[in-house]
């Protein structure tokens, strides 16, 4: 019986997390799956042994003036990336100001402006371009389920660094904190996580990682182990997702392998800055690129740089030069991009010299296309077609 609320209480932990950060959304318990699922958004299931990649949104309600709903800024946005052969954790914190390309609109803008212009579909294909991760589930809280979810855990026992207090009427925010060891139930724990005041933006991502932290470690003490049934309901009614109940059952028996010691928290590197009179986080890609090489890219099995690619693009988009893009940051040598004088509806891949390994290394990174092998030698180890389906 024991063992069995325990199982449960991690299961629950791993729901609530995925609220706040979604570090271990994986491995849910079938308890808490219905009426979880949202409207359906068209992601790729992860392939078999590859990490597994979940973009969390922090929204606000979302309200005009008369109570009228609408799409709303993202207040938080994070990749948590689950490692299914080491049982890591990796969650990565974008700042909301971080100056990216959302697809369809005319220049860079910030990044907690894609849920807005287009929902969890477009903060995915935003998230996903910028760091060339796959994004396989979602997971999207507001405000009023995170003080639930903090709620029904009993609160967090957390050390308040300073005194905190604004107040911002037009966004319903009233924060009132004094510095000190204290028990932060829903409402406070909102305050603490959402003060920015006078400070940056960097600094509150950093105040909230701590807290996620402090969070596991609450939802772990036995003393939540009576709370099973409350939490899974309030959590149930918090968060929506659209992880399915396959998707749990194939990640619930990892269940056991994940603990706070698991989890490393990252932030995207950058520095303030300002463009055309706007704040901004200004995304440095280099250090960027060699983050998502350590932690969140898939690890390859063979150097990328001694395969060579050939590209020819039937897309009709030019959207080779794109696929250039790609495989030239994950390191691949590309030695010709052509256009070809026809175009052709499906993307193919065509290994050469027997070198079927090196063609699956290219389809792993485009994660689109068909594979076919071709025996007779050639000078080139990869052939690509960028046919007109290639949406990357």
């Amino acid at each position: 019986m024991h063992n069995k609320m325990l199982r449960n209480s991690l299961a629950v932990l791993c729901l609530i997390l995925s609220g706040l950060v979604g570090s271990t959304v994986l491995v849910l318990n079938s308890m808490a799956t219905q009426g979880l699922t949202e409207e359906p958004i068209l992601l790729e299931p992860p392939m078999k042994s590859s990490k597994v990649n979940v973009l969390v949104l922090g929204t606000d309600a979302g309200l005009l003036p008369g109570g009228i709903k609408v799409q709303s800024r993202t207040d938080t946005m994070m990749v948590v990336s689950f490692d299914p052969n080491t049982f890591e954790v990796n969650v990565l914190s974008l700042p909301r100001d971080s100056r990216v390309v959302i697809l369809g609109r005319p220049s860079l803008d910030k990044i907690n402006a894609a849920h807005a212009y287009g929902g969890v579909q477009l903060a995915v294909d935003t998230v996903e371009e910028l760091l060339d991760v796959p994004i396989h589930y979602y997971v999207r809280i507001d405000n009023a389920g995170f003080r639930r979810v903090i709620d029904a855990i009993g609160g967090v026992d957390y050390y308040v660094e300073f005194d905190m207090d604004y107040v911002d009427p037009y966004q319903d925010l009233y924060i009132h904190l004094q510095q000190g060891q204290q028990e932060l139930d829903g409402d406070k724990a909102e305050q603490y996580v959402r003060y920015r005041g006078n400070d940056s933006d960097i600094n509150r991502i950093k105040r909230q990682q701590k807290f996620v932290i402090a969070t596991l470690k609450t939802v772990l003490k036995p003393s939540n182990l009576l709370r099973i049934n409350q939490l899974i309901e309030i959590v149930r009614q918090s968060v929506k997702t659209n992880v399915d109940a396959v998707d749990i059952l194939k990640y619930l028996p990892l269940v056991d392998k994940i603990s706070d010691k698991s989890v490393t928290m990252h932030m995207l590197p950058g520095t303030d800055g300002w463009v055309n009179g706007g704040s901004y986080w200004l995304v440095d890609e280099a250090e960027m690129d060699l983050l998502l090489q350590e932690h969140f890219w898939d690890e390859m099995q063979g150097d990328p740089s001694t395969i060579s690619i050939a590209i020819e693009d039937a897309s009709g988009e030019n959207m080779g030069s794109r696929a250039k893009e790609i495989l030239e940051r994950r390191g691949f040598n590309v030695v010709s991009v052509k256009t070809a004088s026809n175009t052709v509806e499906k993307t193919k891949i065509t290994a050469h010299n027997s070198y079927d390994a090196a063609g699956l290394l290219v389809f792993r990174v485009l994660r689109q296309g068909v594979l076919y092998s071709e025996k007779p030698a050639r000078a080139i180890d990869v052939t690509i077609t960028i046919g007109a389906d290639f949406t990357r």
